[in-house]
């Protein structure tokens, strides 16, 4: 018998509003009470930080529903997760529409996205948002000026990857003030962006 289930995407889950102390081992233990866990991921960012979110996945489908059903809301490590279909898997991830934008990437040369990552995580509450399911292909340089097209200002941009550098379809964007995250969560939530069909919400943190 394969290793790969039939249910491909859906045997996996992606979790959010992690603590950032949460690693990879606390989150399958936490997750196992749904099923058998075969991979669980807590994404980081570019300076090796937790991002507060990650992906499990499940050897059946059933088993990830079950952990959709009975762990949404579950506490780990002090804070309460929401867990949902991972949607950066497989191609038909655009199938809940959009608002009809297509948004271009790729050939962006914005520059200095990387300041500001000594900035205290409590100083950008409220001014950071989580995209997800971002084309690949997008890098932080493309996020940023994706995300400058908003009302808000754009601080800074990072696209989370693996060790070996490729994208994990998830980044996050800093911006000068809460009203300026929430414009970008009202403007390109649900926008396309290649193809995909991104989700926009407030970093939790």
């Amino acid at each position: 018998a394969g290793e790969m289930n039939g249910g491909g995407a859906n045997a996996r889950v992606f979790v959010g509003n992690l603590s950032w102390e949460t690693r990879w081992q606390t989150l399958k233990d936490h997750m196992r009470a749904a099923g058998n866990v075969v991979h669980a991921e807590v994404f980081t960012e570019a300076t090796g930080r937790s991002a507060g979110c990650g992906v499990v996945e499940y050897e059946t489908p059933q088993e990830a529903a079950h952990a959709i059903a009975t762990l949404n809301d579950s506490v780990l490590d002090g804070r309460p997760m929401f867990v949902r279909y991972d949607r950066e898997v497989g191609g038909g991830s655009a199938r809940e529409g959009g608002l009809g934008m297509h948004v271009g990437v790729g050939g962006a040369g914005g520059g200095g996205g990387g300041g500001g990552f000594g900035s205290s995580r409590a100083n950008e509450r409220g001014r950071k948002v989580v995209v997800l399911n971002l084309p690949y292909s997008c890098r932080w340089q493309d996020l940023k000026d994706i995300f400058r097209t908003c009302s808000g200002t754009v601080v800074r941009a990072d696209v989370l990857s693996t060790p070996d550098g490729r994208s994990k379809g998830v980044g996050v964007v800093l911006f000068d003030s809460e009203a300026g995250a929430q414009a970008a969560i009202e403007e390109m939530n649900g926008v396309e962006v290649d193809g995909r069909i991104v989700e926009v919400r407030l970093d939790r943190y």
